[in-house]
């Protein structure tokens, strides 16, 4: 199947919804007055990238293992976001991925055959909540590393694909590092859980990178 074909017009809505509010709340974000076109094109490709391909990740592995997995949006976050960016800084929660197996079918296919303590479907199921909670940040930091490598190769030659492809590496560095903290219903957390030495490959040196940036410090 195609994987437009997988999106509801409820999800697309939704996505379409936290894409325009995280891409004000980035533009906004330390501007004295209203941000020119450029800054929200700027904007916008940061969010498409980190956003948008952050939750379809995390949507499209959740579907490989058969689970029901639809995007909805926290209508009232996206409202604080813009208004937490006029005060200088964002908290990027604008919603989720929601997900779910529930069908008899599955039941009945997975658990013939195990014993009745059913272990290795915890195991399992662990297993595929790995993959699915850290698939998000990982397309984060891969973007990030691509988004580094392109700023640093001299190709982009532009003001605007310069800041384009710059602003785009600090919203993916940002969202990889806020997932990956272990804590409430973050990614993170979630990684956590499933499995603490893959949380600390992945989230440690993440973290590191991003709490100077946490703090208004450029790397780049």
């Amino acid at each position: 199947m195609n994987p437009l074909q997988r999106i509801s017009r409820l999800e697309l809505t939704d996505l379409l919804l936290s894409l325009i509010a995280l891409t004000i709340g980035f533009a906004i974000i330390g501007e004295s007055g209203i941000p020119g076109w450029e800054v929200f094109l700027i904007s916008a490709f940061g969010v498409g990238t980190g956003f948008l391909l952050h939750e379809m990740a995390h949507k499209f592995v959740a579907q490989e293992y058969g689970y029901w997995a639809e995007y909805r949006a926290n209508r009232l976050g996206l409202i604080v976001i813009i208004v937490m960016a006029q005060l200088g800084f964002i908290l990027a929660a604008p919603g989720a991925v929601m997900i779910r197996k529930d069908s008899p079918e599955f039941a009945q296919d997975n658990w013939s055959g195990y014993d009745e303590s059913g272990e290795y479907m915890e195991k399992k199921a662990s297993s595929e909540m790995l993959r699915i909670s850290i698939a998000g940040p990982m397309t984060n930091i891969v973007l990030m590393c691509a988004f580094f490598v392109l700023l640093s190769s001299g190709l982009l030659t532009s003001y605007l694909s310069i800041a384009a492809v710059r602003y785009a590496f600090f919203i993916n560095l940002i969202l990889a590092g806020f997932n990956l903290i272990p804590f409430g219903p973050l990614d993170g957390a979630k990684v956590y859980q499933a499995n603490r030495l893959v949380w600390a490959v992945v989230a440690v040196p993440t973290l590191l990178l991003a709490l100077p940036v946490f703090f208004g410090i450029s790397l780049i």
